[in-house]
This record gives structure tokens, sequence and C-alpha cells, in this order.
């Protein structure tokens, strides 16, 4: 206990952190990293939804952040820097101000008797991207140093992914949804545990980038998740499911694919979870990854979920019925995109070579949500429509980028303010970030060329990149701020900017606030381009009834 530089206790027992120094502001903050938050799902709970984790009597080391989870990366390359990688891989990362930290006398004490701050500090859980398919939660790109700058604490962990994490059986050995039963288990894991590193249990942010605010907001449906956070960060994804689809027919045909390529022949789900227990690690990501290199990106997604017997569903509808329906309206949003998202896949769509591939089957350019609920020849005159609108009937590289960026981001963020400004509930602050930073992060990491910010560019102001280091100019420096600030704000007060004009969507339209610079900001309405995007894909997208 006395060589340990900070040290917190746990419902599980005492783990020893580091101090670190933040990037700005002067201080240090106490860091527990690799905190197992439930019991690794080794063996016979390789499927199973996590359990809590097993005590421990000794000082637990939380100075080094934890193996991540099986995956292939073919996105982040440099900006991941893992330190191994297993199925042993369920920790949070916890970064506090030291200052906030309970004295270790009172850190079981009442919320009257708290130290430093009597109700605790706001909490900001976020969940990492990657297609649900690869990423982690890890200081590589997700490095807390701005934010706790600025006196919030800052949580990110690990969840199982891919086949681990989003396989469906449709049994309840393996229904579905690991993976946001895992953010479920990490979320309820905070609430008991947040006193005890000087937070506020009452007071906690769910955010996310990509897949991972794609998470998020499915979690705002769900009601297995209520009560467990107070607010929510969307970055580059919402639960619109336009570039993934929720279908079980879909998630049945990935099951099937997946499981004939590993040579089970067996259609009983009981005997099929018994082999895939069995089955050595190696093999599955062998197979996983060949599913990935013929899909592009990602395999296995969130899916609807059936009734099962002692089976909690987390998805129980269509998400976009849901939305329609109201559900989450009560959670306010922070909700945010870049102007040329598609520009950082660039690199893997010419890998993939995406533009032979819509050659020869003009329907991967569709959403699967409409491949999988509208007849074939419906939705291949809706490939047409695309490839008529996009690539005036010859595709090309650039236009498929566009074409991704304003499907599969602008217009499923502009689609949610859409129907949340049609209520009357808690509001919605929606942005767009065109930044063109004079050191841009992501272009020197992948090695691409592009004008405004791409895909992960707005999250690399807001989190400290410690894998990769680009010098910064007095603008880049200026956006840092402000970024953290208007996320800090939110936090505290379910508003970026209280005392500034930046006004939430509501039934007056749709307004977003653009990020060309810290000096150069303005609040906009939909121009006539975007309404006129926005139209088309609601067409493109538009099912005689939502089925699943």
């Amino acid at each position: 206990m006395e060589e340990c530089e900070v040290r917190a206790r746990t419902s599980a027992g005492w783990v020893c952190g580091a101090r670190r120094w933040s990037e700005y502001g002067g201080v240090y903050y106490a860091s527990f990293r690799g905190v197992p938050y439930a019991r690794q799902p080794l063996g016979e709970l390789r499927f199973k939804e996590l359990q809590a984790p097993e005590s421990w009597d000794h000082l637990l080391d939380a100075t080094n952040e934890g193996d991540i989870c099986p995956q292939t990366d073919v996105l982040y390359g440099p900006l991941m820097r893992p330190r191994g990688m297993s199925e042993a891989c369920i920790h949070a990362n916890i970064h506090v101000p030291i200052s906030a930290l309970p004295r270790e006398s009172q850190v079981n004490s009442s919320v009257e008797e708290a130290p430093n701050n009597a109700t605790g500090l706001s909490i900001l859980v976020f969940i990492h991207g990657g297609v649900l398919a690869f990423g982690s939660g890890d200081s590589d790109l997700h490095g807390p140093e701005y934010l706790v700058s600025h006196g919030v604490i800052v949580i990110t962990f690990n969840y199982r992914l891919n086949v681990f994490g989003f396989l469906s059986l449709n049994s309840t050995k393996i229904p579905g949804n690991n993976g946001l039963r895992d953010m479920i288990t990490l979320l309820r894991w905070v609430r008991d545990n947040a006193r005890n590193f000087g937070g506020n249990p009452d007071d906690v942010t769910l955010g996310g980038q990509s897949a991972g605010a794609v998470s998020a907001h499915l979690l705002t449906l769900s009601p297995e998740a209520q009560g467990l956070f107070k607010r929510t960060i969307l970055m580059s994804g919402t639960a619109m499911p336009v570039f993934f689809t929720t279908s079980p027919l879909y998630a049945q045909s990935m099951a099937n694919a997946f499981i004939t390529g590993l040579g089970i022949n067996s259609t009983d789900p009981d005997d099929i979870h018994q082999q895939l227990l069995k089955m050595p690690l190696e093999k599955i990501m062998e197979m996983n990854k060949l599913l990935q290199d013929q899909n592009g990106l990602g395999v296995f997604y969130p899916v609807v979920e059936s009734r099962l017997p002692g089976v909690k569903r987390i998805l129980s509808d269509d998400p976009e019925l849901l939305l329609q329906n109201g559900t989450g309206n009560d959670i306010p949003l922070l909700l945010g995109f870049t102007d040329v998202e598609a520009e950082t896949f660039r690199k893997r769509f010419e890998e993939i070579d995406m533009v032979s591939r819509i050659n020869d089957n003009p329907l991967v350019v569709v959403s699967p949500t409409v491949t999988t609920s509208v007849p074939t020849q419906v939705a291949f005159a809706r490939a047409m429509q695309i490839e008529q609108r996009y690539f005036n009937g010859t595709p090309s590289m650039d236009q498929y980028v566009k074409l991704v960026t304003e499907q599969f981001f602008h217009y499923t963020a502009l689609k949610v303010a859409d129907y949340r400004s049609r209520t009357d509930g808690a509001p919605v602050f929606l942005y767009q970030f065109p930044y063109d930073a004079d050191f841009s992060l992501l272009r020197t990491a992948l090695g691409v060329n592009y004008t405004g910010a791409a895909h992960i560019e707005d999250m690399t102001y807001l989190f400290h990149c410690n894998s990769v280091r680009v010098p910064y100019s007095d603008s880049d420096y200026d956006m840092k701020r402000l970024m953290n600030q208007y996320v800090v704000n939110f936090m505290r007060y379910s508003h970026p900017a209280p005392d500034s004009s930046w006004q939430p969507v509501d039934r007056d339209g749709i307004r977003y606030l653009e990020l060309h610079s810290a000096a150069v900001q303005h609040l906009a309405e939909l121009t006539p381009d975007q309404r006129s995007m926005l139209d088309f894909f609601d067409g493109i997208m538009a099912r005689d009834q939502i089925a699943v």
C-alpha cells in the first residue's frame, strides 16, 4: 500500500494506479488502467452474459492497460498500439483528477462525509468505435489528458467484438447483442463504484464515436440501460440502421455463413454452442476475418431479439421504429458529424476494390437494412437510383466516398435530429465539424490526403492520441480547448454552450453549429443540398412497414 502512488477500492478489491500529468491545465490525475469490471469470458463463459468480477485480496496493479479483445483491425493501423490480445479483455480505464480521490478512510463514507466534492464529479463513459469489429478503449487513441484537466472523470473500456460480441443464434445460449450487454454491465459497475473514485453515479454522460456512438444511442432505446446515464454524446454515429442492420434475417445469414465456414454441420443451437466453446480462438478469428474481408469492414451487428426464456432483451424492436415512437426522447443529445467522413476509409475501399464490387453487384451501394426488408427487384431499383445520383452510371472512388459520407453519416445524423425536432423531449444539439487542421493527426497516421475533417477527426480534439504525435498550431490548440469545453459543459449542464446562441433543434427546424475553427463558427440551417439529400435517402430507406 505504501509504495502505491494512487489507490482506490472497487467492489472486488483495491487497485493501484499511476499518477500522471495532464496535457494542459497543470494538474496531476490518477489513472487506473486495465481494471476488470466483470469476470473474464473464458471457457464455458465465452458467449455468456458477463458475471460479477472475482474478488481479490491483494493490491491489484492497475498501472497498465490490459489486452484488447480478439479482432482484425482493418482501419486504425498506427493509431492502435495494444499491449496484447486475448479473450481476457474485459477491462475499464478510469482517469480521475487526483484531488477528487476520496481519502482512504472515507472510501465507504456517506455522501455527506465525502471529501473535496459533496456530490462527486461528473463522469464521461466513452464507447470506442471500430464497426463493432475492432478497436479498444486504450489511451493510444483515447487519452484522457485533455478532459481530466477540466475536472471530470473519464472512463473508457473494452467490450466483446465481432463474433464474440454480436453473433446471434437466436437461442438462450447465444441470443445476440453480447457487446451491448457488456456495455450495460460496465455502466452498472460505474454506478456501483463511482463514489470510490470521487464520481457522482447520478451524473454519468454516455458517449461514443462511430460504432461506439451507434451503441450509445441504441442503449438510450433499451429498457435494460434506463437510469444508468443522464445524457448522451454521439460522434459520427446513431442508432439509425443504415450502415448496419438489426434484421434477424441478416443475423441468421451471417451466423449460417460463419458456422458453415467452420465446418459445423449441426442445426441444433445448443450443439453449435458447445462446438464453438471448444473451437480454438485462432480458427474462430480466421473465419471472422474471411467474412470481414468479404463484407469490407464489419460483419456482426446488433439484432432485434426474440423473446427467449430467462433472457432479458436489450433491443426489442427496430431502432427506427423506436425512434419514431419517441423512445429515448428524455435523454439530451449532443450529436455531430464531420464534413468528409468517409475519407478515413478510402484506403480500405481501394484495398478491397470497391468500384469493381459495385460494377459486379450494384446492390452493395444499398443499406443492408433495405436489402433485408424489401423485395430484391425493389432494392435493385433503389441501387440504380443511387448510381444515377452519385455516379451518373459510372462508379468512381471519389463519388463512392461521397456516397458513404452522406448515406451513412450525414443522413443518419440529420434524420435523428429530424425525428427529435418533432417532439417536446430533451434537447438535441447538432454540430458539423469541417475544421481543416493545420496538422491533421488522421492524415499523418493513415497516409491520406483530403481537405476538411474525416471520420474520427473531431474525436482527436477531445481525446489525446498517444500513439501518433504531430505538431499543432495555435488554431489546432484552440479547437482542442473549444471541443473539450463544449463536451464538459454538456456533461455538467446538458447544454454545450449555455452562454451562446447555440440552440437545439426544435419544431422550427433543424439547425446545427458549423465549426470551421474556434474563431469561426456559426449556427446554420439545412442547405438545399442537405434537404435534397435527406429527402433522397428517405425514399431509398423507405419500407412499406418497418419489419424485422
